[in-house]
Order: structure tokens, then C-alpha cells, then sequence
């Protein structure tokens, strides 16, 4: 019995010591969390709020940015502040209770004070940003204001220092300049007064004019420049150029250059003004034009400087080279006239000349108007230097011309001898054939045969008319000697077969003597002989051929091989 209620006694001292262990964890973790929130509390008063309030109201804000820094001050003053005072009295008192027997029921505030300080953390956030963005546009607004009174000052300095880059339109610059300065001063005024929106709206429309105002300032000077400096000098030295040429009898291309000369001149006034009036655009563009003109009148002046020597000099090549062109056109007209008498003249040789006449005939009146001029002192020099360029490209096209014209009728004699001994070769073949023709004994000739050989006879007849007529035509004869020549081959070829069909059919014919008993044969030779006495010497010689080669193979070739090596063909 003693042993149970000693065994109960453990167990519930057992039971005691594990409740107080909990408990005295339970209290650490409170007790923990209630040292959290005082840490967390006390950052928040190190960031001394109250400090930062009273550096922004020091800055002395006006208008709306007063007013609601008066909002963030009170809302400061009359709920947070007095927030974090209570909180700050709340958690010691908290602290004291963890250890009575609140602390069972003290997890409740806890968590309460953890939202409080949740928000009170939040809203004192809040309020640092209000105060932050308060400082960040007063400090915006102190450099931008001091931004424009530097930039006042410099543009006053450097229109001051630096005047005679802007000529006539400092004056308008420095009325601009003023115009800025008061808006800015109204700008000013309204500040002071507290009218932030009305002195935001004047502020960023100055900072545009003020960047509007600057590019001028640095525009002006490129533009000015060359109105103030080029142009002039440069007007003068065209107009006294132009004097000057003038007396040297020179002229050009272009019309009215002095009047040319004065209108660049009142372009250059009126550009001024438009500079002195800032009309920025329009004088950049009147520099261009001004600039391209300008160049363009020297250009042409100096063209006809450039031109007059090469102008003078090629006027005297020219003199002998019309000359010799229109001589060795009359020459040659003269040489086709007497070729005319006894040659047909039928590639319009003559009709070539005459317009290659008419071509110099306007060459050589261009020359004598350009010479002329130069003498009188009327001429353009690089009119006239373009226009004999262009006559001695084509003079020098028209004497090619003359040669190769020369060259083609110059061959009209040589061709003709070289056809007459053409002739003579063809007549000499032609009866050559003839008598050895008729050397074959043969019993007649084939009538193709004959009809061809007088017809290549006929062509040689035609040829050698042509030849004595009163006047010759070249271009036909060489048709007739193309002709001739490859007719007079054709009929070489028909003669040689021929000569081999007749004279292979004579040497067949004997060698099938030999099989007199051989019936196949001598049908062969009885065939062949018939063929042979109608002149049909080239199937003769195929009848006997073939069956004698049947016979005895190899026949054919061993006879045809004998005869071409006695007369020489192998």
C-alpha cells in the first residue's frame, strides 16, 4: 500500500516539474516577444521623426508645400506621437505581468501590440516619405530656379563677350533675353506667394524657352559666319572676276552674271535681316542656296578660263585636219568615179562619200563660225572647245570611214585579177577532165554525169561573161567563183568514181573468168556486162563485186587494194 501512494507522489511531482518547465518556457517566449516589440519601438524613435519634422519646417515652405507639411506635423504631433507613447508605457507593464498569473492570458495583448506597432510602423513610414518627397521638391525647385539664374547669367556674359559673333542680332537676343528674365522674376513672385501650380506651369514653360533660347545662342554663330565674312568677300571677288574677263573679252555660258552678282548680293541683305530678325530656318537655308550659287558662278567663269587655251589650240589642229579630211574625200570621190566607169559599185560607195562630204562640209563651217569668233573676241571658249571635241571625235570617225571605203574599192582591181586566173584555173581542170574522160574508152557516159559536167562547163562560160562585161560587178563574180569552185570539185569526185567504177568492173569481170563453171558467177558477169553497156558503171561493178566476194571472201578488197596502189591513190 505504502509502495502505490509513493508511486502516485512520484508521478504527480512528475506531472508539477514538467507543467513548471512549461510555464517557464512559456514565460521566455513572452517574455521574448515583449523585448522584440520594445526593440522594434525603440528603432523607431532612433530615426527621430521629431528631428526630421523639424528640419523640413527650418526650410521655411510656402503654399501648398506648407500646407501639407502643417498635415504631416499634426498627424505627427496628434496621433503618433502620442501613439508611441503609449506604447512605450504598455510593454514594461506587459513585462511586469509575465511574471503573475496574467501571464495565462497575456498572449491576447500581444498580438494587439504587434498590430499597433504594425501600423504605427506603416503610417510613421508613410509620413517619412510625405516628409522626403517634401525636401526632394524643394531641393528640385531651389536648383532648377538656381539652374536658370546661372544660365541668365552666362548668356549675358557670352552676348556680352562674344557680340561680334551674332552681328545685328545681339539686339534682339538681349530683348529675348530680358523677356525671359521677367517671366522668370513672375515666376519668382508666384513662388513667394505661395502659388506653386500657377509658378509650376511658368517654370517648365521657361525651361523650354530658356533651351530654345541656348540652341540660338549656338546656332547664330554657325550661320553668321559666312554671311559676315564669306559671302562678302567672295561677292566682290566674282563681281571684280567678272569686270575683269569682261575686258579680256571673254564670255560664258551663263547670261546677265552681274545682274546675277547683284541678286546674290540682295539676297545676302535681305538674309541678314532675316538672321537679326532670329528667323533661324530660313537663314540656313538662304546660306545653302547663297553657297551653291556662288560656287556655281565660279564654276562658270572659271570654265571658260580653263577652256580658252585648249579652246585657241584645238581651232588650229582642226583648220589642217578639216582640210585633210575633205582632200581625201575628194580624192576618193574622184577614184570611184573612174573605178564607176568599168566596176558595178553596189555597196552605195558613192552615196557614202557624198554624205561623208556633207558631214565634213558642216564640220569645216562649225570650225570657220568658232574661229571667227575667237578672232572678233565673241566666243564662248567652252562652247567652242566642246563643239571641236565632238568635230575632231567625228572627223576622226569619217576618216576611218574613208579608209576602210578606200581599202574595199582598192581591192576591186586585185579581185578582178584574182578571178581572171581563177578562170583560167577552171578551164584549164575543166578540159583536163574532159580528156581524161576520154582516155577511159569507155562506151558512153552516164547521162547525170554528163548533165553535170555541162553544167559546170555552162557556169565557167557564165563566169568568163561576166568577166567581159563593159562593167564589171565584183560582187556577182565572187558568187560565180564560190559556185564554180565547188562545183568544179563535186565534178572531180564524180569523175574519180566514175573512173574506179569502170575500171574495178574491167579487173572484177576478168578475175570471175576464173570460175567459168561457177554458175552463180557467170549470172553475175552476164548482169554486170549488161549494166556496163548502159553506162550504169557503178551497179555493174556492184553486181560482179558482190558475188565474187560471196565466193571467195576477201576477193573484193585484195582487187580494190591492187588498183588504188598502181594509180597511186594508197
Amino acid at each position: 500500500m505504502e509502495k502505490v501512494v509513493f508511486q502516485v507522489l512520484i508521478g504527480i511531482l512528475i506531472i508539477v516539474v514538467a507543467i513548471l518547465i512549461c510555464v517557464y518556457l512559456y514565460q521566455r517566449h513572452v517574455v521574448k516577444q515583449i523585448n522584440d516589440l520594445m526593440a522594434s519601438e525603440k528603432k523607431l524613435t532612433d530615426q527621430k521623426i521629431g528631428q526630421q519634422i523639424k528640419n523640413v519646417e527650418e526650410m521655411q515652405l510656402i503654399g501648398d508645400a506648407k500646407k501639407q507639411f502643417e498635415t504631416i506635423k499634426n498627424k505627427y504631433e496628434k496621433q503618433l506621437r502620442p501613439a508611441i507613447t503609449a506604447f512605450n508605457k504598455r510593454a514594461p507593464q506587459l513585462l511586469a505581468d509575465t511574471r503573475s498569473s496574467k501571464l495565462l492570458t497575456i498572449n491576447t495583448q500581444i498580438r494587439d501590440m504587434q498590430a499597433d506597432l504594425a501600423k504605427l510602423t506603416a503610417s510613421l513610414q508613410q509620413l517619412q516619405k510625405e516628409l522626403q518627397h517634401l525636401r526632394q521638391q524643394q531641393h528640385t525647385h531651389k536648383q532648377a530656379v538656381e539652374q536658370i539664374k546661372n544660365k541668365y547669367r552666362q548668356f549675358h556674359r557670352q552676348l556680352n563677350e562674344k557680340s561680334f559673333e551674332y552681328g545685328g542680332s545681339e539686339e534682339k537676343l538681349n530683348n529675348r533675353l530680358n523677356e525671359l528674365e521677367e517671366q522668370f522674376a513672375k515666376f519668382t513672385d508666384l513662388t513667394n506667394k505661395g502659388d506653386i501650380e500657377a509658378a509650376q506651369e511658368i517654370l517648365v514653360s521657361l525651361q523650354a524657352e530658356n533651351s530654345k533660347f541656348e540652341q540660338q545662342l549656338k546656332r547664330i554663330p554657325e550661320l553668321y559666319k559666312p554671311i559676315a565674312t564669306e559671302f562678302p568677300e567672295q561677292l566682290a571677288e566674282l563681281k571684280n572676276g567678272y569686270e575683269t574677263l569682261i575686258k579680256q573679252n571673254y564670255h560664258f555660258t551663263e547670261k546677265n552674271i552681274d545682274k546675277q552678282i547683284e541678286q546674290l548680293q540682295s539676297k545676302l541683305d535681305e538674309t541678314i535681316e532675316q538672321l537679326n530678325d532670329l528667323q533661324l530656318d530660313i537663314v540656313e537655308q538662304s546660306n545653302k542656296d547663297l553657297s551653291e550659287q556662288i560656287d556655281y558662278l565660279y564654276g562658270v567663269m572659271q570654265k571658260e578660263i580653263d577652256a580658252k587655251n585648249e579652246a585657241v589650240h584645238l581651232i588650229g589642229v582642226m583648220k589642217d585636219f578639216t582640210q585633210h579630211a575633205q582632200r581625201q574625200n575628194d580624192e576618193l570621190g574622184v577614184e570611184l568615179d573612174r573605178l564607176s566607169l568599168n566596176y558595178t559599185l553596189t555597196n552605195h560607195e558613192q552615196e557614202t562619200v557624198r554624205e561623208l562630204g556633207e558631214q565634213i562640209k558642216a564640220i569645216i563651217k562649225q570650225y570657220r563660225d568658232d574661229a571667227e569668233s575667237i578672232t572678233n573676241n565673241k566666243a564662248v571658249y567652252s562652247q567652242v572647245l566642246d563643239r571641236q571635241k565632238s568635230n575632231q571625235k567625228n572627223l576622226t570617225e569619217i576618216e576611218k570611214s574613208q579608209e576602210k571605203l578606200n581599202d574595199e574599192v582598192a581591192k576591186l582591181q586585185t579581185d578582178e585579177q584574182r578571178a581572171r586566173q581563177m578562170l583560167q584555173k577552171y578551164s584549164t581542170e575543166i578540159r583536163t577532165i574532159h580528156r581524161q574522160v576520154e582516155q577511159l574508152n569507155l562506151p558512153g557516159l552516164p547521162k547525170d554525169y554528163l548533165d553535170y559536167f555541162f553544167g559546170v562547163s555552162d557556169e565557167i562560160k557564165k563566169l568568163a561573161d561576166e568577166l567581159n562585161e563593159y562593167k564589171i560587178n565584183m560582187d556577182e563574180i565572187t558568187k560565180q567563183l564560190i559556185i564554180v569552185e565547188s562545183d568544179i570539185d563535186t565534178l572531180n569526185d564524180k569523175t574519180d568514181i566514175l573512173r574506179d567504177s569502170a575500171e574495178l568492173t574491167e579487173r572484177f569481170q576478168q578475175y570471175a573468168n576464173r570460175f567459168s563453171d561457177n554458175e552463180k558467177i557467170a549470172a553475175a558477169a552476164k548482169k554486170s556486162q549488161e549494166l556496163f553497156d548502159q553506162f550504169n558503171y557503178t551497179a555493174s561493178l556492184e553486181a560482179i563485186a558482190t558475188v565474187l566476194e560471196e565466193v571467195e571472201p576477201g576477193s573484193y578488197k585484195r582487187i580494190e587494194d591492187s588498183y588504188y596502189r598502181e594509180i597511186g591513190k594508197n
